[in-house]
């Protein structure tokens, strides 16, 4: 949508904003259902500088660290989102636009949270929160996910997987040494991914997708947060490693922007075994 303006239930407190919202979304987090007493919250973003209060400034409330709510100190109707992590755009509700029909959203946010009695066929496309897990948290559902993930690669790769030697202790210390990320439906991972910080860059381990969950771009989203994750440790490149065999795997990787870098033979062969892709963060 182009430009628009809105206002609560008791008209006091109004905005206006120019140009063109930066993206239109469903969200379905707790937080924001709790905050409206509703199934999910419609969201548009606006860079600051291009919107303005036009009427009663609202009220304000830190609902957590870092995160900042508006509303309206008479009718109450939540207004606007703020958040450190969009530190250069404010949230307006879609549902308070003067012409909410003009609002045109393209996806659903934080699908991993929704409500199960909620049926949707709207058919947007969704994407789940990432969630990072503790060392003292039950990583069996984890290793039985990367088990059947990788299984396909038995009689395919030489040599075996080092899945086989995965174990819930060796995923534990991951998770206290390094990073374990996970995305969940229904109370269990659908997909995952390991982090580990070296002197130059992050390497990301054990890429795994539920299969009943592949193609809706979670691979993607995974690696958005990789990035995230780079950057918030001062490291500005990735790296990651797929046995030769795997082409279908390359190309995946190389979509996402990879580059193939370099190859390297297990102990105890004499040809390449594993290539090593990387991505430079921009």
């Amino acid at each position: 949508m182009q430009g628009g303006s809105g206002h609560c239930l008791c008209g006091a407190v109004r905005f206006a904003f120019d140009g063109a919202a930066n993206w239109q979304a469903h969200c379905h987090c707790e937080s924001c259902r709790r905050n409206c007493a509703a199934p999910f919250t419609s969201f548009l973003g606006v860079d600051h500088g291009k919107w303005r209060w036009t009427g009663t400034a609202p009220a304000r409330y830190a609902s957590s660290p870092g995160v900042t709510r508006h509303f309206c100190p008479t009718c109450g109707t939540p207004m606007a989102y703020e958040s450190e992590v969009w530190p250069h755009e404010i949230h307006f509700y879609a549902a308070t636009l003067d012409d909410p029909g003009a609002y045109e959203p393209t996806e659903h946010v934080n699908w991993n949270e929704h409500l199960p009695w909620l049926k949707l066929a709207d058919g947007l496309p969704v994407r789940r929160k990432p969630r990072r897990l503790a060392p003292d948290e039950d990583t069996a559902p984890v290793l039985n996910l990367i088990r059947r993930a990788f299984a396909y690669m038995d009689g395919v790769v030489d040599p075996p997987s080092s899945v086989h030697q995965l174990t819930t202790d060796v995923i534990a210390r991951q998770a206290e040494d390094g990073e374990v990320w996970v995305v969940e439906e229904n109370g269990g991972p659908i997909a995952c991914l390991f982090l580990t910080p070296r002197a130059d860059h992050l390497y990301v381990g054990k890429v795994a997708v539920s299969e009943a969950y592949r193609r809706q771009g979670l691979a993607a989203q995974l690696v958005a947060l990789t990035e995230r994750r780079a950057r918030e440790r001062g490291l500005m490149r990735l790296e990651l490693e797929s046995r030769v065999e795997l082409i279908a795997n390359h190309k995946a990787f190389e979509a996402l922007g990879f580059a193939r870098t370099g190859a390297r033979a297990h102990e105890g062969f004499d040809r390449p075994t594993s290539l090593t892709f990387a991505k430079v963060i921009a």
